[in-house]
């Protein structure tokens, strides 16, 4: 099971800007960044199949192994790959969304894509995607059993027996 991750209203508020030198900077008083972390790990510990591609600015902006970093270890260990490459790597702006949209729908496993409403995907790909509230994100506890809902689902169809493969 592949979960394409954006940071951005998800793990923590979507105002993040990026200051001198690429420094992420949180501009939502009374929050700090990757607060829900927790709350995706508890969704990631029910599914040891799950595997997490970057779909963030992040990557553009610090590149790869620097986003990887400032994840948790139960997180960070579960990260695949990533849909933007680093800036120096991108001779244009790429468009998060459309690559995502176009990685998520090619991908061999089953494949969801989870982010904040204000991305807009296209209508075709909705049935994979949970767009969260860009303030809250997974702080809302329905929003982490929605998504762990799904990720049930989309193991279940795909004929993925998570249980078992705890079990080995």
């Amino acid at each position: 099971m592949m979960l394409f991750l954006n940071f951005d209203g998800v793990l923590h508020p979507n105002a993040v800007r990026f200051k001198r030198k690429n420094k992420p900077v949180l501009e939502a008083s009374g929050h700090c960044l990757f607060e829900n972390s927790k709350a995706l790990q508890e969704v990631a510990e029910n599914f040891p199949t799950l595997r997490l591609i970057l779909n963030t600015w992040w990557t553009y902006w610090l590149g790869f192994e620097r986003c990887v970093g400032w994840l948790p270890t139960a997180l960070s260990s579960r990260v695949t790959g990533s849909i933007l490459p680093h800036e120096v790597q991108c001779p244009t702006l790429p468009h998060r969304v459309l690559l995502a949209t176009e990685a998520a729908e090619s991908s061999d496993l089953p494949a969801l894509i989870l982010d904040h409403s204000d991305a807009r995907y296209p209508k075709h790909v909705l049935h994979m995607t949970l767009l969260l509230d860009p303030l809250v994100g997974l702080a809302d506890p329905e929003a982490a059993r929605a998504l762990h809902r799904l990720i049930a689902h989309e193991t279940e169809r795909a004929g993925y027996d998570e249980k078992r493969i705890n079990e080995h």
